[in-house]
């Protein structure tokens, strides 16, 4: 959950170059790595939500977005609720 990570960390994680390893990836994962990483911080960010009383900018935090108000807006494109809306259907 890391902030910082990029594609570029990475693709030199895994000793590739970072288009190389982004043609990879796409392939293997049938989404891109940026699709995938915000999957991945959605999902925690549901977790979070439904099983604590943390407010919406810790979780946000704690998903790897520095911003709370910009992690609302992602987290409504993706789920088409806000973080306020979807803890109260959890």
């Amino acid at each position: 959950m890391n902030s910082e990570l990029t594609l570029n960390d990475v693709a030199a994680q895994a000793n590739l170059s970072a288009s190389h390893f982004s043609v990879v990836f796409s392939q293997e994962a049938q989404q891109t790595f940026k699709e995938y990483l915000t999957e991945v911080r959605m999902n925690k960010a549901k977790e979070l939500l439904r099983m604590t009383t943390l407010r919406s900018a810790d979780i946000a935090y704690q998903v790897g977005y520095n911003d709370p108000h910009y992690f609302s807006s992602v987290f409504k494109k993706n789920t088409g609720l806000s973080p306020l809306e979807f803890r109260s259907q959890a």
